[in-house]
């Protein structure tokens, strides 16, 4: 790398060593920050212009060289070179080249550390919307399916027991529920992402560019910086990106190992469609859920972006160091996980086929009706201790007996507990269970209904946002 494709160097003796610039280095890795990158320098001309530095024809001359720039990176007819250190030494060689040494003069004023901060904050609230479409897109889908099935029954789990049982519906809102919380949590993160650190130039501000709320408003933030130290030494954002980010692939992954249970043959619940499931290169009769399980995985990863993240800023001094370089790699690999990894989810879940069959035949098993015996009993006034005592009782009639709660009659349950009257078999099948759970937010098919409206109301509003583009 010569002097002049270097935007340091005038008090070194000599360039530096190729293992340096080898580790230095990230022009290409960072080359998907063009457009920000552009976005900022565009923004920071019109600075310049109103600091007196720049002319009206200078500062058209740079916009217009910054704008084939932007078109030519955008088609692949332009790339950094390994010569170029960083994304802002290969937009300001181009630049030189193609405006000439007017091009120079829009290093006035700025950093590569207000431009490093300005470019991933840029770029991660250029992505938080579309991304959360996406999500969206997993939502709707769910809600489909939970509407399709509000009133057929399941098992309900707790510590992967058989526990009590529920409709599908319900189950799969559990999932809707918190990831449309994940949802909301991006546009939280946008306002919190709201202010531009372009200004901020090293760290102490800029004596040229003195209006940074032009620049700010420009670039679609809410406000420029409030503290330039701050503004380039601050990461919490991206580090709240990857952590939202991370947070939604866990609860998906939740959901990721359920779908993987339901297509077992052990479950048979759901039938993957077969454009969303994969086979083996050895066993012919397989058909593998490896969107559901690669999700999985990619969980993994995320987890591990927030401590890489979070491990770069602990203890790290004000205001710029380089550790914190690292946030691009964490974020980038965030972005690009949430774009495979939702679409793909979407598909699945909107596709899969539900068997109402094996789920509702195995919805009582594990004597998970025995809840309903004890709530009769503390109905009729019976303290709910002894009512759970002569249920457990009865549990273990039947298990002496090897039969199932629902195959009980009067005389069974007489023989029992004099308490357990005939009216308890009218509790003891599935479609009352489920239907007796008719309190607000409960599995009754008519409140996943009610659930699955609001829902969509509330995810409306997501969608929206999600359409109205990035600021």
């Amino acid at each position: 790398m010569n002097q002049t494709t270097r935007l340091w160097g005038g008090r070194f003796r000599k360039p530096p060593d190729p293992r340096l610039m080898k580790l230095s280095s990230a022009a290409g890795e960072h080359a998907r920050l063009v457009p920000q990158d552009i976005a900022g320098s565009r923004a920071h001309a019109a600075e310049l212009e109103r600091a007196g530095l720049l002319s009206a024809a200078e500062r058209a001359a740079i916009v217009g060289a910054l704008d084939s720039i932007a078109a030519d990176a955008a088609a692949g007819r332009l790339v950094p070179t390994e010569a170029d250190e960083d994304v802002h030494t290969f937009i300001e060689r181009v630049l030189t080249e193609r405006a000439g040494p007017v091009g120079a003069k829009l290093r006035a004023g700025r950093s590569r550390n207000d431009q490093a901060a300005n470019n991933l904050k840029l770029y991660l609230r250029q992505k938080a919307r579309p991304l959360a479409g996406m999500l969206a897109e997993l939502l709707g889908a769910i809600a489909d399916q939970a509407e399709a099935h509000a009133a057929t029954v399941c098992p309900g789990f707790t510590h992967l027991q058989n526990a009590q049982p529920v409709t599908f519906g319900h189950w799969l809102m559990a999932h809707g529920q918190v990831l449309l919380r994940d949802a909301s949590r991006l546009a939280d993160w946008e306002k919190r992402a709201g202010q531009s650190p372009l200004g901020a130039a090293a760290f102490a501000g800029s004596a040229i560019t003195l209006q940074p709320a032009l620049s700010a408003e420009a670039l679609g933030y809410e406000s420029p910086f409030e503290n330039s130290v701050d503004a380039v030494a601050a990461r919490d954002h991206v580090a709240e990106f990857l952590f939202v980010a991370a947070l939604t692939l866990t609860n998906l992954s939740r959901l990721a190992e359920e779908v993987t249970l339901w297509t077992s043959r052990q479950f048979g619940w759901v039938t993957l469609d077969d454009g969303f499931a994969t086979g083996s290169s050895i066993m012919p009769q397989k058909k593998n859920p490896d969107i559901a399980e690669i999700s999985r995985g990619r969980a993994a990863r995320l987890a591990g972006d927030v401590v890489t993240m979070l491990g770069a800023l602990k203890g790290l001094p004000l205001s710029y160091n380089r550790d914190l370089a690292e946030d691009k790699r964490a974020a980038f690999d965030a972005v690009d996980v949430l774009e495979e990894v939702l679409p793909a989810f979407a598909g699945l879940i909107a596709s899969m086929e539900v068997h109402p069959g094996p789920m509702r035949a195995q919805a009582g098993l594990g004597f998970t009706l025995a809840t309903e015996v004890a709530d009769h009993l503390a109905r009729k006034g019976i303290p709910f201790a002894e009512a759970h005592e002569i249920t457990g009782a009865l549990v273990r009639y039947c298990e002496d007996m090897g039969r199932e709660l629902e195959s009980l009659d009067a005389v069974d349950l007489r023989a029992v507990d004099p308490r357990l009257d005939a009216g308890v078999l009218d509790c003891l099948t599935l479609d009352a269970a489920v239907a007796a759970r008719s309190g607000h937010g409960g599995t009754a098919p008519s409140r996943v209904i009610e659930q699955v409206g609001r829902f969509r109301e509330t995810l409306s509003g997501v969608s929206r946002w999600s359409r109205e583009g990035a600021p």
